[in-house]
Formats: structure tokens, C-alpha cells, sequence
């Protein structure tokens, strides 16, 4: 059981590793987009 844990825990890590780093790049995808529109929207 103790292994079962440890291996679930592990996937849980590795699956919130992921997880951060797609929200990193879609983070600083939405930061580099908004620049290029933003002054045609404001003009």
C-alpha cells in the first residue's frame, strides 16, 4: 500500500509539474499577445 501512495503521490507531482508549466507558457503567451493588439484597439 505504502508503495501504491508513493507511486500516486509521485503522478500527482509529475501531473502538477505539467499543469504549472503549460499555465507558465500560456501566462506568458496572453502577456506577449496583448501587446501587439492592444494600440490597434486603442486607436
Amino acid at each position: 500500500m505504502s508503495a501504491a501512495k508513493k507511486q500516486t503521490k509521485q503522478d500527482l507531482e509529475n501531473k502538477i509539474a505539467e499543469l504549472e508549466a503549460k499555465l507558465n507558457k500560456l501566462a506568458t503567451q496572453l502577456e506577449a499577445k496583448p501587446t501587439a493588439p492592444k494600440p490597434a484597439e486603442t486607436k
